[in-house]
């Protein structure tokens, strides 16, 4: 694949300065004819408009943006930290989310300015390009709109070209139902997978990239419908949705689950797709390389990086960086996040308690990997994994002896009987005690911050890529791909919309595929029909949590886990006054041995999270140009 450096000054609604993945060679100053007369002009406008997609990749910041100045701090603003997938001291969601403000209509005017001038030129080109070109457009639209509609609900729709000189009145537009907003996306999508081509070029989206977010995007407007009604809007807050612009009548659900199936069944169809093995019978290995193999099966589109781009470009990123201990393992700064045990305990793990109530004593450290699903190891670094000519060594301390039950450590209480009276010996990572050191070279160390000091007992492993020294893993050095759809994504809202459909034995044909694949002990679930309707406010058995676990284990670090508790409308739930659990290692002095705790993560770290979350409030920036955008969302 070929990287061309582009500066185009682009005069009909955008400029785009990057590094794109086109093979384009500058042209210089381009005209309406130059642009949409042609398809290398096309190609031109077009590449502005991949680098504004709503994609939340590894420059992501949760609450700031999508392309903010400082992006090599994006893992430390993660929505995986926002959403308490990793544990770090950064960002934790407290109350509600904000948000910042996303609102690219002057995007969508970009498009709406193709979609209105290119049928000028349409003798210009066979039909096929014609159409596809078109449909390209449509889908560009109903991803800026996608973005907006996940933190808004209703949104205006505009599809014209607007004159900014025009009556101030007409340009004050009102905010569409939620329902109506999120039928517009789906007509533009399907208008996009009936006219884009089956292939495209690298970089490039075709028929079934629009279907992929079709599936995404259609699921989460069915789950919206489903479960909107038991957020339980006060009265003064149900005025707040009026005609709907903040959620969706209950019977439009099934209207939504049924297209997100079938998009997900026109990819599966297809056969262009296939879930990756290309490491079979390492499933460990195999997994981890789902996310560096540019070559996957499972790719459906990806946003390529290049770390020869210039630094300003948004074309190169940090995670390696970011997530990797400082300076055995990284070049600059040191890990920012962690992944916390009561994630890792959602897979196959060992029992660190024995059926007595003590610890289990474990004779290496590394020994704690024995009988991890292999979609964890892949997943995550732990004790004894290599990484850059490094072994991990995650310990956090020692005991003098302990001959209790592990609950009598209190979760890492200070006060708990194992760890007074200089029985528990916590240090830096330079102290020793009796020649044995105290703390390992990546454990948590005292009084250190939660930046390159192990908060958790694991490390991410997901998209760190192995094949780069240290020293090479520096800021705005890495260059792997961000993975924004793949097939096994697409089981899973097949899963899901099969569920909420009736459909049982379907949904857990897809489940099995994805639990075969990860190396799971039980590849099919049991049917579960346990009323958890307590936990959540709402009708939900064990077979539908089954699956929404399921999607967390294999999306983890992706990027979902935030916006799927929004749309279950459970994030008020789940990150209520949460506090992560956290996998402690010691070592016992007296027997030799090791044992893992499980303990409360240091400071008490606390998530916690209210029904206000559920959406962002319209930008006041916006409301104070068009006082027509209220009512403000719900709770707001």
């Amino acid at each position: 694949m070929k990287i061309k450096y582009i500066f185009l000054i682009i005069i009909l609604g955008f400029i785009t300065s990057s590094c794109v993945d086109l093979d384009l060679q500058p042209k210089g100053i381009l005209g309406e004819n130059e642009l949409f007369g042609n398809e290398y002009g096309v190609k031109v406008y077009f590449a502005g408009l991949y680098n504004f997609l709503p994609i939340e990749d590894f420059n992501y910041y949760a609450n700031n943006g999508y392309r903010v100045s400082n992006y090599w701090e994006a893992c430390k603003y993660s929505q995986g930290n926002m959403s308490g997938e990793y544990i770090n001291t950064w960002l934790r969601v407290n109350n509600n989310s904000n948000g910042f403000g996303y609102w690219p209509y002057d995007q969508i005017r970009s498009v709406n300015n193709f979609i209105f001038t290119f049928p000028k030129y349409k003798d210009n080109f066979t039909e096929a390009t014609y159409d596809a070109l078109l449909g390209e457009a449509h889908f560009f639209r109903a991803f800026f709109y996608s973005g907006m509609a996940k933190r808004y609900g209703g949104i205006p729709i505009i599809t014209e070209m607007q004159d900014p000189l025009a009556d101030p009145e007409l340009l004050m537009v009102s905010r569409d139902k939620e329902y109506d907003t999120w039928k517009f996306i789906y007509n533009d999508l399907k208008f996009a997978i009936d006219n884009m081509s089956p292939t495209s070029e690298y970089g490039r989206a075709n028929k079934y990239v629009a279907a992929a977010l079709m599936s995404r995007m259609m699921l989460y407007a069915g789950t919206i419908a489903k479960y909107t009604q038991y957020l339980d809007f006060t009265k003064t807050e149900l005025a707040a949705q009026k005609d709907y612009a903040g959620g969706i009548t209950a019977d439009k659900a099934n209207e939504f689950f049924q297209a997100s199936y079938e998009a997900g069944k026109l990819i599966e169809n297809s056969g262009n797709y296939m879930l990756y093995t290309a490491n079979y019978p390492d499933k460990a290995l195999n997994f981890s390389n789902i996310f560096l193999d540019v070559n996957s099966t499972e790719n459906i589109f990806i946003r390529d990086y290049d770390k020869n781009c210039p630094s300003n470009t948004y074309l190169r990123h940090s995670y390696d960086s970011q997530m990797c201990p400082y300076p055995d393992m990284s070049g600059r700064t040191g890990t920012q996040s962690y992944p916390n045990l009561d994630l890792m305990q959602m897979y196959d793990f060992p029992e660190i308690t024995a059926a007595d109530g003590k610890p289990i004593r474990f004779d290496e450290r590394s020994d704690i990997r024995n009988g991890m699903e292999p979609r964890l190891r892949g997943c995550m670094f732990f004790d004894g994994d290599e990484l850059r000519d490094k072994t991990y060594s995650i310990q956090r301390g020692i005991y003098k002896t302990f001959p209790y039950l592990a609950s009598d450590a209190q979760r890492g209480s200070n006060s708990a009987p194992p760890n007074i009276n200089g029985n528990r010996i916590l240090g830096t990572k330079s102290d020793t005690y009796e020649g044995v050191r105290v703390t390992g070279a990546h454990g948590m160390a005292e009084n250190e911050s939660g930046q390159n000091n192990c908060y958790s007992g694991g490390f991410v492993r997901k998209y760190i890529n192995p094949n780069m020294t240290a020293m090479d893993a520096g800021l705005y050095l890495s260059a792997q791909p961000w993975i924004v759809f793949r097939l096994g994504e697409i089981y899973l809202n097949l899963a899901e919309a099969s569920y909420e459909l009736g459909r049982k034995e379907e949904a857990f044909d897809y489940i099995e595929k994805i639990r075969d694949r990860a190396g799971c002990k039980v590849t099919r679930p049991a049917d579960d029909p346990t009323d958890l309707s307590q936990k959540y406010g709402y009708p939900i058995d064990g077979n539908l949590q089954f699956i929404r676990d399921e999607r967390y284990r294999e999306l983890w670090g992706e990027n979902h886990r935030w916006w799927d508790l929004l749309r279950w409308r459970v994030v008020d739930r789940v990150l209520d006054r949460y506090i992560p659990n956290v996998l402690m290692c010691y070592y016992v002095f007296d027997e030799g041995k090791y044992i893992y705790l499980s303990e409360v993560v240091k400071g008490n770290l606390t998530w916690t999270a209210n029904k206000a979350a559920n959406y962002e409030p319209i930008p006041q920036s916006e409301i104070n140009r068009n006082s027509n955008l209220l009512p403000q969302n719900p709770l707001r």
